[in-house]
């Protein structure tokens, strides 16, 4: 037996911890049977081996989410911890002990000795370079970096860190993030050598001045950096390289940039005879700026990075001298080029153009992702080049090239860009069709995780909230995202108003939307996200010190939602948005008062819960008091007791009133009736949309109706998966027909959609996480096998480790296996509910 994964804040060996009370984590492997933690011991000390914290032998099973209670932490400190623990087993009493590391951030802005530098025009670009000397042997180097946009560094002419569009988006007026690399490696041994640094700056979202397409142009100011190189000699001393008047500045190769326009890059101020030149022609003295007004932070989430590579699966001439690659899906990220000429080519342009899907005629079509985004290449005098843009991205899966000829000249590769997160989980069963809409919703998914949940990769690029919880389950079934749904915390915290309003966008990059709608500035189902998708990240990871950090943040908010009802009723908001029917987009079929008042009975529920874990005994009574309220009200409006409808009976009206829990307890087996009677009658047809679709799914599974759900995914001639999936979506689409042949409409790579990740894993797999209403320790194993699935294979990542399910028929009856990992209770049932028997750790077979 032993210890692995142990992490601080969530990460494992970080360099970066930014909270002074972190919080610490560990798994356990081991093959033995019913394995649980009896108690467990933190030791915390510092770099000189002094002692800062120590638990002491604590009787707990719990391992994730234990907080540091010691000495108070300082700025840039190396940190040793280690942890011994206690279990039980079927053999008996058994110890494991591990021992990891962290450092601290910088705590203080006076922990920063450098000033910040930088541009002063709009579309003028420079590159950064310092020399220096280090004085003695280094033994150790950290470098710390703010940028404002975003940043490429390198050391001694090597890159530093393979992240890209670092250190992430936020609304800049209140945080800047940083963050820090071990650069150790890249100084040789020996003393008064000569280094360089060099940076590439760019605006990303802080500056977006337009130009091209653009789809909001707004502007923190010119981009600008910090640094600090903390350099630790072998005899202990240190000294500080930083950003100030004495760095030099040269024009960049970086021609035009725009996170939504694209890029042109003048490849030949990036050659080694350019970079390396100190003539005053080139290098001049870089400016020093004014800060950004946002508060200096540590990064909390993990860094983006080229995840996947796509090669074309066909290329063709579309027109003379302009090549067409397809790329064999959609995806978000960039094209990166790789030329060979005869060195003779300097000057030469190489244009590229990217769109998701193609016209009438063949050509690539940008009419929703943007009109003219393109990336240009001019050439060198190198025999061997390549190219890839810096500091934008795209939505795309074609490309379209003009300047050089494939395979001759060229070759073009895809490369997908999300954070460096783990998988946390996957699925897979016998149906083909399920597998593939498991694939196009993960590829959304992807394509739409950045520093924050983006609604669309390529047109707006925005912060829609409402995903963040609607479909936060399902993401959290395939991604760990624990430590991006806190940055989406802070982001929400940041954007808030005095009056207590959380906006639609987080951050709040575009304003003046309301005049259009107000419910695209204010609509509960996007606002509530504050309360409900850290409800979720507690409920997958078991972080508690995130609801309590933001506790003052989700009581004012609920407070504003409470000053806006009329008879405890709120009758404003976008509803249900893009549902199916003839009025797209707006909630058509679901009153709005029904989707706004459910999410706000929804987060009174659920701001009782956190109030009572907090220990708030008489907060949460005071919510529990409104629900009452609220209750009888929303009952007495919308209930038609006689047939169990509510309001106009749709499949968001009925599914969300029972799973929010507003339904009396005499009455929801019509109103149960009444959601199948819809569904069926309609031949297994979604007409729920982007808010009611996710309480659809979690009704029909909670009220035993798996089967209809199977129905309804299996259908491939009406607006939903299947339809998706036959006519040739590789993402989901923004809406249920959107690429319906011969008039693919809206985007085409959309996350919002992606809610039947949950009844994969949760009811065809048998592990609902979320919904469940089971303590974190504990787990139901309840697969529901069904018509046309004769196997499945599904595992995800619990705190405490991996959950896997597998189950397949044999003859009549269905096999299962499953796997528990130590620290979980769980509970296998039959898809009746009837407990089969509980059981801890281990692997298990059993029939059903």
């Amino acid at each position: 037996m032993k210890l692995y994964d142990l992490m601080t804040d969530n990460r494992r060996e970080n360099i970066l911890v930014g909270s002074k009370k972190p919080v610490f984590g560990w798994r356990v492997e081991t093959e033995k049977r019913n394995v649980r933690q009896e108690s467990y011991r933190v030791q915390v000390w510092d770099e000189q081996g002094n002692s800062v914290w120590d638990s002491g032998t604590v009787e707990s099973s719990r391992m994730a989410g234990i907080q540091y209670e010691g000495k108070e932490l300082q700025s840039g400190k190396r940190m040793t911890w280690h942890v011994s623990c206690i279990f039980s087993s079927d053999e008996g009493v058994i110890t494991a002990e591990e021992e990891s590391s962290f450092e601290t951030a910088y705590y203080n802005r006076e922990d920063w000795k450098g000033k910040f530098i930088g541009e002063t025009k709009d579309h003028e670009y420079h590159l950064y370079r310092k020399k220096f000397g280090c004085k003695k042997a280094v033994k150790l180097a950290k470098l710390y970096v703010c940028g404002m946009g975003a940043f490429e560094w390198w050391i001694n002419g090597k890159r530093v860190s393979d992240h890209v569009m670092e250190p992430g988006w936020t609304d800049f007026r209140r945080t800047c993030f940083y963050t820090a690399y071990d650069v150790t490696e890249y100084f040789a041994e020996g003393e008064n050598i000569e280094n360089i640094i060099l940076v590439k700056l760019g605006d990303c979202m802080f500056n977006v001045p337009g130009g091209r397409y653009v789809y909001f142009q707004r502007s923190y100011g010119k981009a600008k950096f910090l640094c600090q190189l903390e350099l630790v000699y072998e005899d202990d001393s240190r000294e500080y390289v930083v950003t100030d008047e004495s760095w030099k500045r040269a024009k960049s190769p970086i021609k035009f940039c725009c996170i939504y326009g694209g890029e042109d890059f003048d490849g030949r101020r990036w050659t080694k005879e350019y970079l390396n030149s100190d003539t005053s022609e080139i290098w001049k003295a870089a400016v020093c700026v004014e800060p950004p007004s946002g508060e200096l932070k540590p990064a909390p989430m993990e860094p983006l990075k080229i995840k996947e590579i796509y090669q074309p699966v066909s290329v063709r001439e579309v027109e003379t001298g302009v090549w067409q690659y397809d790329l064999g899906k959609n995806f978000s990220g960039w094209a990166r080029i790789f030329l060979k000429t005869d060195g003779r080519k300097a000057g030469q342009k190489v244009i590229l153009k990217t769109a998701e899907k193609l016209d009438k005629n063949g050509r690539i079509d940008q009419s929703v992702t943007g009109k003219d985004y393109a990336w240009t290449y001019i050439l060198n005098g190198e025999k061997e080049q390549e190219f890839a843009p810096d500091f934008t991205y795209t939505g795309f899966r074609y490309v379209e090239m003009m300047g050089a000829i494939p395979e001759k000249e060229v070759t073009l590769q895809g490369e997908f860009i999300y954070p460096d997160i783990d998988q946390a989980g996957d699925f897979s069963c016998s149906n083909t069709l399920f597998n593939q809409i498991h694939e196009i919703v993960l590829q959304a998914i992807k394509s739409n995780t950045k520093s924050y949940f983006t609604d669309c990769p390529h047109r707006e690029k925005l912060g829609w909230l409402e995903q963040t919880h609607l479909i936060g389950p399902s993401i959290m079934y395939n991604l760990d995202v624990h430590n991006l749904y806190a940055k989406i915390e802070g982001d929400m915290a940041d954007s808030q108003r005095e009056n207590g309003l959380i906006p639609d966008i987080c951050p709040e990059y575009v304003t003046g939307f309301d005049k259009w709608h107000k419910g695209f500035l204010d609509s509960p189902e996007w606002g509530s996200a504050c309360v409900l998708a850290p409800w979720y990240a507690y409920k997958r990871y078991g972080d508690l010190a995130l609801l309590e950090k933001y506790f003052p943040v989700m009581k004012k908010y609920v407070e504003y939602l409470s000053s806006k009802t009329h008879h405890e009723v709120l009758h404003h908001g976008l509803g249900d948005w893009l549902d199916i029917g003839p009025c797209t987009p707006h909630s058509q079929n679901t009153p709005v008062p029904v989707v706004a008042t459910c999410i706000y009975y929804y987060d009174l529920q659920i701001m009782a819960k956190i109030a009572q874990l907090l220990g708030k005994k008489e907060v949460a009574e005071a919510y529990q008091k409104k629900m009452k309220l609220v209750f009888e009200e929303y009952n007495l409006q919308f209930l038609d007791d006689q047939t169990g409808r509510y309001a106009n009976g749709s499949q968001a009206a009925q599914a969300m009133s029972l799973i929010v829990g507003l339904v009396p307890e005499e009455y929801q087996d019509k109103v149960v009736s009444q959601l199948k009677d819809d569904v069926v009658k309609r031949g297994y047809a979604i007409t729920a949309g982007d808010v009611g679709h996710p309480f659809l799914i979690a009704a029909l599974m909670k009220y035993g109706m798996s089967d209809v759900l199977n129905e309804m995914t299996n259908i491939t001639d009406k607006p939903g998966y299947g339809y998706q999936v036959v006519n040739g979506a590789t993402t989901l689409t923004e809406e249920w027909d959107g690429p319906e042949p011969g008039n693919i409409h809206g985007s085409q790579n959309h996350l919002m959609l992606g809610s039947i990740e949950e009844w994969f894993y949760g009811s065809l797999g048998g592990m609902e996480l979320v919904r469940d209403g089971l303590s974190f320790e504990e787990i139901r194993i309840q697969p529901h096998p069904e018509k046309g699935v004769d196997w499945v294979n599904a595992w995800t990542m619990h705190s405490y480790g991996k959950i896997s399910v597998k189950w397949k028929r044999e003859n009549e009856k269905t096999r299962v296996f499953c796997q528990i990992p130590p620290g979980l209770t769980a509970h296998l049932e039959s898809p009746d509910g009837k407990e089969i028997m509980i059981v801890g750790s281990g692997y298990y077979e059993y029939e059903i």
